[in-house]
C-alpha cells in the first residue's frame, strides 16, 4: 500500500494550549502527508498542497537533529513505519498525523494507524475535518484529535459555512468513537465576532475550543481577548483556551 508523504520527524507539539485533548508540549513523531483539498491563505505547508508535485519525502535521520534523508514518492506504509521507529526516543506521547490533509489518503492512513497502535503508540490526528465520511474510517483508531474550524478569513473554500458544519460533524464522530478531541480556530484581524459566537454555539457541549492567532501575529490583544470572552460566555469558562505556535518561537520543526 502506497502513500504520498511530505516528511517524518521528531519534535514537540507546539499547538493546542491547555484544553482537554491537546498534546501541547508533548513529545511526538510527526508524520506529514502531502496533499490538501483546501487552500487556506495562511497555510504554512503550502509546498505540500498539490501532492502530484511532491516527488520525494524526507525523514529525520536521528531524533531531534534536523538532519534528513530523502526517498521518492509514493512511499510504502512499511517505509513510513521504519522511519517512525527510527525516531522513537522512548518518551513519545503519540504519533501526529498531519498535512496537508491526512484523511485524503484514508486507506493507507488507516493501515498506518493500525500498525502504530499495535506497536503501542497513541494516535493523534490533526485534520481540517471537512471530510466526515473519511473521518469515520479512522475515528476508532484515534486517541487524540485536533480539528480545525476554518474561519471565513481563511478563504479555504467558497462555501465556508458548510465546511464549518462538516468540521463540527467530524468532531462529533471522533468524540462518539472515544477520541479526546478539541477544535482549533485560527483568527485574524478580519475575523468577525459574530462568527466566533456561531462557532462557539456549534461547539457548546461538544468539544473545547482553542483560539489561535494567525502567525505572524497581527491581531491586537484586545481583539483576541474579545473573541475569548465571547466564546467562553457561550461555551463555559473552562472550555476555551488560547493556542500559539510555540514551536516557531523555539525554532524547532
Amino acid at each position: 500500500m502506497k502513500l504520498v508523504m511530505a516528511e517524518v520527524f521528531n519534535s514537540w507539539q507546539g499547538e493546542g494550549g491547555s484544553v482537554p485533548g491537546s498534546a501541547f508540549g508533548r513529545r511526538q513523531i510527526f508524520v506529514r502527508f502531502a496533499g490538501c483539498d483546501l487552500n487556506c491563505l495562511w497555510c504554512d505547508s503550502r509546498e505540500y498542497i498539490d501532492a502530484s508535485r511532491v516527488s520525494r519525502w524526507r525523514y529525520e535521520v536521528e531524533p531531534f537533529t534536523g538532519k534528513f534523508g530523502y526517498k521518492p514518492n509514493p512511499a510504502s506504509v512499511d517505509e513510513v513505519v521504519e522511519a517512525i521507529l527510527r525516531l522513537d526516543t522512548g518518551d513519545i506521547h503519540s504519533i501526529s498525523y498531519t498535512g496537508g490533509e491526512p484523511t485524503l489518503q484514508v486507506k493507507p492512513l488507516k493501515t498506518l494507524m493500525e500498525k502504530m497502535k499495535n506497536l503501542g503508540f497513541g494516535n493523534f490526528l490533526e485534520t481540517h475535518g471537512g471530510l466526515p465520511e473519511l473521518i469515520k474510517e479512522v475515528a476508532p483508531l484515534t486517541d487524540y484529535a485536533s480539528v480545525d474550524i476554518k474561519d471565513e478569513t481563511a478563504k479555504a473554500t467558497e462555501d465556508w459555512r458548510n465546511l464549518v458544519l462538516r468540521e463540527v460533524e467530524s468532531i462529533r464522530i471522533l468524540k462518539k468513537a472515544g477520541a479526546k478531541v478539541y477544535a482549533k480556530l485560527v483568527v485574524t484581524s478580519g475575523t468577525k465576532v459574530e462568527n466566533v459566537r456561531w462557532y462557539a454555539g456549534l461547539l457548546n457541549g461538544l468539544a473545547p475550543l482553542v483560539i489561535q492567532p494567525k502567525e505572524p501575529i497581527e491581531i491586537s490583544q484586545e481583539r483576541l481577548m474579545e473573541f475569548y470572552r465571547e466564546a467562553a460566555r457561550i461555551m463555559g469558562k473552562k472550555n476555551v483556551g488560547l493556542s500559539f505556535q510555540v514551536h516557531k518561537y523555539l525554532n524547532v520543526l
